[in-house]
C-alpha cells in the first residue's frame, strides 16, 4: 500500500454493516440527464443482489459493470451515464460481501461469486434479450472476477472483456508467503482484522475523491479471510487467463499502487484470444476514476465500438 492509505490490525471487528440506506448516497449526484434504475435480483441460493442499471434508448450492446474490493455498483455513477447515451445499456452490482449485501464484511467464496456474475449476465438478458452482445467490464478485483467467469462459462458468449487494472499475483514465493500470513493471522486475530482507511485520492476526479474518501458504502474493514480470498483470486486469475478466447482489452495506469504491473503483464500476455494492451503514463490504480479518466473512457468506447462494427460486417456478409 502507498502512501494513500492508512492502514492498521483491529483485535476485534464489529459487523460493518454501515448506513445501509447509504446505498443511496451517491444517487444524489447521479447525472440527471440519464435515467438509473436501482433494484436487486435473486440469486440461486436465495441471497438477493443489488443492482443499478442505466438503459440506454435502443441499445446496441450490454455491459456488465463489476466493482473492485473494498467497493460497490456506486463505483459506476460516472461511467454508467456515459455507457447508456453511448447506446449501451449498463448494470453494476453489489458483488457478494460488498456494498449492501446482506453479507457485506465478509468473504464472499470465490466460486460463489462467479455463479452471482454469471446470474447477472442471465439477468441482464432476461431483460433485454440475448439477440445483444454482452460485454463484461471488470475493476481490479472485479476484472479478476471477470477472468474467472468468462473461463469458467465459455457457454455465457461474450462480445469481450474489458479489465481495468485487474488484479493479478504471481510468482511462487507470493503463493507461499500469502498462505502462512493467512494462517497467522487466523490464528492471532480470530474475531480481528485490518482497518484500510484511504488519506489522498489526489490523482482522482474530484466527485471520486469525495466518494472513496467519504462514501459510508465503501468498507474500511476487512478481515482476513476476505484478504486472502482476494490474495487467492488474484493468484488463480493468472492460471484461468488461458482459458479466456473473448477479445479482452487490459488498461493498466504507470503509478498503480495496489499492484505490480509485471503481474498484469503476466495475465494479459497468457489470455488465448484476441488481446489489446493499454498503458496509461501518471495514471493510477483506479483508472476510471482517475482525474484524467475521460482518456480511459474514450478508449473503452473506441474499443467496444470497434468491435461491434465488426460483428455487424460479420452479421452482414452471412
Amino acid at each position: 500500500m502507498s502512501a494513500a492509505y492508512r492502514m492498521g490490525l483491529a483485535p476485534s471487528l464489529p459487523a460493518d454493516r454501515s448506513d445501509i440506506d447509504g446505498a443511496r448516497w451517491s444517487l444524489v449526484a447521479h447525472d440527471p440527464s440519464t435515467p438509473m434504475r436501482s433494484g436487486a435480483f435473486s440469486a440461486t441460493d436465495g441471497q438477493t443482489i443489488p443492482y443499478r442499471l442505466w438503459p440506454a434508448r435502443d441499445p446496441r450492446a450490454l455491459v456488465l459493470l463489476l466493482h473492485g474490493a473494498l467497493d460497490y455498483s456506486g463505483a459506476f455513477d460516472e461511467l454508467g451515464p456515459r455507457l447508456a447515451r453511448h447506446r449501451l445499456s449498463a448494470l453494476a452490482i453489489d458483488q457478494r460481501g460488498f456494498g449492501a449485501t446482506s453479507t457485506r464484511g465478509t468473504w464472499g467464496g470465490q466460486e460463489r461469486m462467479i455463479r452471482d456474475v454469471i446470474e447477472a449476465a442471465l439477468f441482464l438478458r432476461m431483460r433485454y434479450g440475448s439477440d445483444l452482445p454482452l460485454f463484461v467490464l471488470g475493476e481490479s478485483m472485479g476484472a479478476a472476477i471477470a477472468i474467472h467467469s468468462a473461463a469458467w462459462v465459455p457457454d455465457l458468449d461474450l462480445a469481450g472483456l474489458v479489465l481495468s487494472s485487474p488484479g493479478a499475483v504471481s510468482g511462487l514465493w507470493r503463493r507461499i508467503v500469502g498462505g502462512l500470513l493467512a494462517r497467522i493471522f487466523r490464528f492471532c486475530l480470530p474475531n480481528g482484522g485490518f482497518r484500510i482507511e484511504r488519506v489522498s485520492a489526489s490523482d482522482h476526479a474530484p466527485s471520486a475523491a469525495i466518494r472513496l474518501l467519504g462514501d459510508p458504502m465503501v468498507l474500511r474493514q476487512v478481515r482476513p479471510e476476505t484478504l486472502f480470498g482476494l490474495l487467492r483470486l488474484s493468484l488463480s486469475a493468472i492460471d484461468e487467463a488461458e482459458h479466456v478466447r473473448v477479445p479482452v482489452l487490459t488498461m493498466v495506469g504507470e503509478r498503480d499502487d495496489v499492484l505490480r504491473l509485471d503481474c498484469i503483464r503476466r495475465l494479459h500476455d497468457g489470455l488465448a484470444g484476441e488481446k489489446q494492451w493499454a498503458y496509461f503514463a501518471d495514471a493510477p490504480h483506479l483508472l476510471l476514476h482517475w482525474k484524467d479518466n475521460d482518456r480511459v473512457v474514450r478508449m473503452v468506447l473506441g474499443w467496444v465500438d470497434d468491435h461491434l462494427s465488426r460483428a455487424g460486417n460479420l452479421i452482414r456478409a452471412a
